[in-house]
């Protein structure tokens, strides 16, 4: 008599298991300005390889988006080995040689631009550089100090995607644009601001992830997210050092600020 309702009722409980298990498409972190070389910033590396390891479930990939100290980070990396697929964005204090150094560790992404794109699942993150080889404060899509020609017109190409097959669309870059659009030192050009502000209005990517200003601040343009992630290494108005880990879950991404854990036992 209570055999079929408890048959239902097991049966329910199982999709509704399967449907939690399955609602997590993948994770991510985002971090940025390690400066390795500077101050605590091996340290910090050493300590933010060992906590991301030790996340449960562990994130799919990391995206640094700049401001590295390539000879640092590459000795630091080549020694710890990270278990973790690891993505660079291109920073203001990569210069020419460095960013040849960067392409030669991180081959599958990069090319012959500075700029690149990756798929993971049904996730699409799409890396820009807007940092200029000559240490430049100011972010430009095309400059002379980046290797690749009409940046803003390939971004618009790789935003053109069918967004059934990639829901989730993500744009990294070092230098962020303002949340007021107005010219100021530290962010993207006037007229790339313009020009990002209507690409935005148009194809409405998921989120936007930089670094360079060693503050944390989050606001939106044309109702897209952004989020400007703090320094690993020394940040301005005493923001703590950390990184923002990003979890797909169904149709939404939950982006969650992580101080960084300096523990006893870090490297």
């Amino acid at each position: 008599m209570f055999r079929k309702p408890i048959l239902l009722l097991l049966i329910l409980l199982a999709g509704i298991a399967i449907n939690i298990i399955a609602e997590e498409v993948c994770s991510f972190v985002g971090v940025s300005d390690l400066h390795v070389s500077e101050k605590d910033g091996a340290k910090n590396f050493s300590a933010f390889v060992q906590q991301v390891q030790e996340m449960d479930p562990k994130p799919d990939f990391v995206v640094i988006t700049g401001d590295i100290h390539t000879r640092a980070f590459q000795n630091l990396y080549d020694k710890l080995k990270p278990e973790i697929p690891f993505h660079v964005v291109f920073g203001n204090h990569e210069r020419r040689e460095d960013r040849e150094s960067l392409k030669q560790l991180f081959p599958e992404d990069f090319k012959e631009n500075d700029f690149y794109s990756f798929v993971y699942k049904n996730v699409k993150c799409i890396v820009l550089c807007d940092a200029g080889d000559n240490g430049d404060h100011i972010g430009h899509f095309e400059s002379e100090g980046i290797k690749g020609q009409e940046q803003q017109a390939w971004l618009e190409q790789e935003l053109s995607v069918d967004r059934k097959k990639y829901p989730f669309v993500f744009v990294f870059a070092h230098i962020p644009p303002g949340p007021s659009g107005k010219a100021e030192t530290m962010y993207l050009s006037t007229n790339d601001q313009k020009a990002l502000r209507e690409i935005f209005k148009k194809y409405k990517p998921s989120a936007m992830f930089c670094g360079h200003l060693h503050k944390r601040h989050e606001f939106t343009i044309e109702d897209v997210p952004v989020f400007i992630l703090p320094s690993l290494n020394w940040n301005f108005e005493n923001y703590p050092a950390g990184f923002y880990h990003v979890r797909i879950e169904g149709k939404v991404f939950r982006a969650t600020f992580v101080p960084l854990n300096i523990s006893p036992k870090s490297p």
